[in-house]
């Protein structure tokens, strides 16, 4: 009996030691934040056509809750962000720069611990069309580098002349298939 009981405690303390290195070792703090831009949301069908109607909708991640006004500025109602004829919605956001972070590290240099950035995933919808679902992040990629490369646009911010880089995301949605 004391036998199995040096061993567990030797395992007990090894674990402890394990976890202690791995914290020393991968502990880090960090900064994020959602970049400033105006982001054009093309909706189409599968033929390629422009989607009229169609509504973009934020949440807060994992959730149904709206997320108003953050990250995307102009999300403000429970309507949604609406396309256009052409198929377009336009999504704001003013200012980026550090919004969130904090400390983290890695448990046994594997497991994820700490603060992480805040999730929102976003949807669109479209009568006769299935939903569409990604994370709101997928907004954010852009194929430049830096910001110079970016197409410009410029927006009237209280009072003041903003520019903003223009992000163009094309997502496709899928007919929802009559049943009969």
């Amino acid at each position: 009996m004391k036998q199995v009981m040096k061993i567990g405690i030797a395992f007990l303390f090894l674990v402890v030691l394990l976890a202690m290195a791995s914290h020393l070792t991968t502990s880090i703090m960090w900064d994020g934040g959602f970049p400033s831009g105006e982001f054009r949301v093309l909706v189409r069908d599968p033929e390629n056509n422009p989607v009229r109607g169609a509504v973009l909708r934020v949440y807060h991640g994992r959730t149904r809750d709206l997320a108003f006004e953050y990250p995307l500025d102009n999300h403000v109602t429970e309507q949604g962000l609406v396309s256009d004829d052409s198929g377009r919605i336009i999504a704001i956001r003013t200012y980026g720069g550090l919004q969130f972070g904090g400390h983290a590290w890695r448990l046994f240099w594997l497991i994820p611990m700490g603060a992480k950035s805040p999730r929102f995933d976003c949807e669109i919808t479209a009568e006769g069309f299935t939903t569409l679902r990604f994370p709101v992040q997928r907004l954010f990629e852009s194929p430049h580098r830096y910001y110079d490369d970016f197409p410009k646009t410029t927006l009237e911010e209280n009072g003041e002349q903003v520019e903003l880089p223009v992000y163009t995301h094309a997502f496709n949605l899928e007919r929802q298939f009559a049943s009969k």
